[in-house]
């Protein structure tokens, strides 16, 4: 694409900080977007919401995500081959629709016990008409992204720093999946407004910037975020090893005595310094603490600890010993999948623990890990394809719970990230395009099966979706 669309350094920077970006699309005119509201307003009154199913219901939508500068925001942030998701939503207010409270969204309906402060996951929020406070709006909290969300945390309005969404028709917001955010109440008598919610997501691990990086332009101030934004720009960078060598000690017990701060904020920031000095030995002493605490600040900072070899050493030990601990064999899955290419030593032992535990919690981010720890070595790429089409077809149709479908949807994702690679995986995967209970699964089957490329792969995908295609001129008034 035409790299003067791509993000700057300080746009980047920006959405890391602060969570969301605004932007302008320009090759849609207003008259475009005012049909788009018209259409859907229509289907809204005479057949209701259409879920997932609005985009092919109003494929006009899928312009505004063609725009140059949406492509553009968006491989910026998630890497040239991004992908949408399967899960799409229009959210219309109402006059005199009630607020929400805070919160950060699930998966999909799935709840995860730790998200992703390296981008992974974006949310775009498109509105087709101008908007205004009294029309019951998104509302976001910059800089609560990287926070661990409890009961406590940001229920409270803040009129000085809360950002409500009141942009031009046409506008696309970007936010981190993981920002708190909220509908606030449609004060108005007669005006309705809608917000189309896409998420999309990274399938590959960077490599290097895919932004307009300029080597001089890295100064930036994020507060109490600066270790958290320093770990996950070095990450989208192609990574370096940023560990800082000067500190002294009385920092390391400031951080340390920080660490069970009321303040999660401050937890947060003290975890990610002990992680950038070094001294991985203290976070991993507080992993035993967490369920106790449900301060899983340390979880996210030990992912900063992917240069660290003895890090990861004394991690898989703990995995090892401890692999029938659900929360802390799903905390240091985790922490590997996060650390990618880095951790690939821990291959064996994460498909060893995704095969033998009991917790669909620990198999979803083992799972996870497959997709992130890339091996180019064909044992470990046939071991990996082995244990992820396990789980993949390993479905039961009349219990299927929602554990259970949720870690086949992360196998065949890790599957889809796997790329050509995954070439083995064609016959479970097309098992599960057309039988899996489970929407997201199939959805991310399709993904795989495309990414996978052969003419066989790609055979299976235009098949499923020559017989699946929705017709958006079909509705209950018009059959045929």
């Amino acid at each position: 694409m035409d790299t003067s669309f791509l993000l700057t350094d300080t746009q980047v920077q920006d959405f890391l900080i602060n969570g969301y970006l605004v932007l302008q699309p320009i090759s849609l005119d207003e008259n475009y977007h005012s049909s788009i509201f018209t259409e859907a307003l229509s289907i809204f009154t005479k057949e209701g919401n259409p879920g997932n199913n609005i985009l092919p219901r109003i494929p006009q939508l899928q312009s505004v995500f063609d725009d140059p500068i949406v492509i553009g925001a968006l491989e910026s942030l998630l890497g040239s081959n991004y992908t949408m998701q399967p899960n799409r939503y229009a959210h219309l207010s109402k006059p005199a629709c009630k607020g929400e409270q805070w919160h950060k969204d699930s998966y999909y309906g799935y709840k995860k016990l730790l998200h992703h402060h390296q981008l992974r996951y974006i949310m775009a929020m498109y509105y087709p008409q101008n908007t205004t406070i009294e029309m019951g709006l998104t509302a976001i909290k910059p800089r609560s992204q990287y926070d661990v969300m409890d009961l406590k945390i940001n229920r409270n309005n803040d009129m000085e720093n809360d950002v409500c969404m009141t942009y031009t028709a046409g506008t696309v917001v970007l936010i981190h999946y993981d920002i708190v955010h909220r509908r606030t109440v449609n004060r108005t008598k007669d005006t309705y407004c809608f917000m189309f919610k896409f998420q999309f997501n990274r399938l590959e691990e960077p490599t290097k910037p895919t932004w307009n990086h300029n080597s001089m332009n890295t100064v930036y101030d994020a507060g109490l975020l600066q270790p958290i934004v320093k770990h996950i720009w070095n990450w989208m960078m192609g990574g370096v090893d940023i560990r800082q060598q000067l500190f002294i000690d009385q920092n390391i017990l400031e951080w340390e005595r920080q660490l069970n701060d009321t303040d999660g904020k401050l937890r947060l920031n003290a975890a990610y310094n002990l992680a950038l000095s070094n001294q991985y030995k203290i976070l991993i002493n507080h992993l035993y603490k967490i369920k106790e605490t449900s301060h899983l600040e340390v979880v996210y900072a030990l992912t900063a600890c992917r240069y660290n070899k003895d890090a990861i050493s004394e991690l898989q030990t703990i995995l090892k010993t401890e692999e029938k601990n659900e929360y802390l064999a799903s905390c240091i899955a985790f922490i590997f999948s996060e650390m990618g290419s880095m951790a690939l030593e821990t291959l064996p032992l994460l498909i060893h623990v995704m095969e033998t535990s009991d917790s669909w919690l620990v198999k979803q981010y083992c799972c996870e890990a497959l997709g992130t720890i890339q091996s180019n070595d064909q044992h470990d790429i046939d071991m990996t394809i082995r244990s992820l089409t396990h789980i993949l077809a390993n479905r039961n149709q009349q219990l299927d719970s929602k554990e259970a479908s949720h870690t086949r949807f992360t196998a065949a994702l890790s599957l889809a990230k796997m790329g050509d690679k995954a070439v083995g995986a064609i016959p479970v995967l097309k098992d599960a395009l057309y039988f899996d209970p489970n929407r997201y699964v199939n959805g991310n089957a399709l993904l795989a099966l495309e990414r996978i490329g052969t003419s066989e792969a790609l055979k299976i995908v235009w098949n499923y979706l020559e017989t699946s295609r929705w017709c958006a001129k079909t509705s209950p008034a018009s059959l045929f």
